[in-house]
């Protein structure tokens, strides 16, 4: 299922049950104004048209929109309300609705509840009492294969956030070598069926799957997208791909940095970042400053410090099962002693003193 397919459908069914001749192109610009936008090129600027779960039904605003676009494409009145029911039958049945690229990124990747609308980032031509339909669709299918043809048609124009929504929803691990014994057998000429054959395909689909996930990754990461950039160098623990990662790093990007930098002998690279991060209010950050390091002790506890402003006690010691649940008395298991960083102390007049510069950190993030 495409929105080509769902245009063609619509296209023969506005001839052949109701006599009316709409272009193509027509089709288009009418499924984008139910959708919540004035255009289709402002809905294909930075979103795509996907599918919900649950039963969709349009509001009275939706069809007011839809009308009003068909009058204006220059159809009569009485075509004009064949054609909107044509085309809202149609976005019912099949459950359609606008989804913002970026607020697709974040929802597969789980973070979706950050997510803010910003009116003046949005195209001049879209619906203003629209901006943000996507928000209305929670339940997003996130298989649909029209959302994953919206996707790659939106790809293909060189779009940085629609190649990192499909590498997040291809994400996968490379098929390990071993597993690929009949695949590779069938790749020889060997004739398989049977279990022998499933193997093959399934080993070919997961090669396919990782390739795939490669391409929209690497794709991501050339055209800027930072998270692309870190998930790529980590990918391929390319060097020249580290420094492409921290051109692009944001402060939430620190402390994964500092792991990949760390094999390069590149840590002090990633040190201001870290920095950014901590003051940001990022405690992993302050425990890596504070632990791994901040040469100075004082410097190092006031981070410490002021991870406990932030509510994190880093020198607090816990047990955990090794799965890093909390272990239990009553539960056995092995269990494993973390947290309790390891800093060297410093004397009470120091302590008071990493103590007031943490609260000046702390007061300083609170008042930005």
């Amino acid at each position: 299922m495409s929105i080509k397919q769902l245009c063609f459908d619509a296209h023969i069914q506005l001839r052949d049950q109701h006599g009316i001749a709409v272009r193509r192109t027509h089709l288009y610009e009418l499924f984008a104004a139910l959708l919540g936008f004035n255009s289709h090129a402002a809905l294909a600027a930075d979103a795509v048209i996907g599918q919900v779960r649950q039963v969709w039904k349009f509001t009275s605003d939706d069809l007011a929109r839809l009308s009003k676009r068909c009058l204006a494409l220059g159809y009569p009145t009485a075509e004009s309300l064949r054609i909107v029911e044509a085309i809202t039958a149609l976005a019912e049945t099949h459950r359609l609705a606008a989804v913002d690229v970026k607020y697709l990124v974040k929802l597969v990747a789980g973070d979706a509840d950050r997510w803010d609308v910003d009116d003046d980032k949005m195209p001049d031509d879209v619906g203003i009492d629209q901006t943000s339909p996507w928000q209305d669709a929670p339940d997003l299918d996130l298989d649909s294969p029209l959302l994953i043809d919206a996707l790659e048609q939106l790809a293909a124009k060189d779009h940085a956030d629609a190649h990192f929504a499909l590498a997040l929803l291809l994400q996968c691990e490379a098929p390990e070598e071993r597993d690929g014994h009949w695949y590779r057998q069938q790749l020889a000429g060997r004739r398989l069926d049977g279990p022998e054959k499933e193997w093959a395909d399934d080993y070919a689909a997961a090669l396919a799957q990782f390739d795939q996930y490669r391409h929209h990754l690497a794709a991501a990461a050339r055209l800027g997208r930072s998270d692309a950039a870190l998930e790529w160098a980590e990918l391929t623990g390319e060097e020249g791909d580290l420094r492409h990662a921290l051109s692009l790093a944001a402060p939430e990007h620190a402390s994964r940095l500092l792991d990949l930098a760390d094999r390069f002998g590149a840590v002090a690279t990633v040190v201001p970042l870290l920095r950014q991060a901590a003051l940001a209010g990022d405690v992993e950050a302050m425990r890596r400053l504070a632990e791994d390091i901040e040469p100075d002790p004082v410097e190092a506890w006031t981070w410490i410090h002021l991870a406990q402003l932030c509510g994190t006690d880093l020198t607090r010691m816990e047990a955990v099962y090794e799965d890093g649940s909390p272990a239990d008395d009553d539960i056995p298991g092995s269990i494993f002693p973390v947290g309790g960083i390891d800093v060297p102390d410093i004397s009470a007049e120091q302590h008071t003193v990493a103590r007031q510069e943490a609260a000046r950190r702390f007061d300083a993030r609170r008042n930005r």
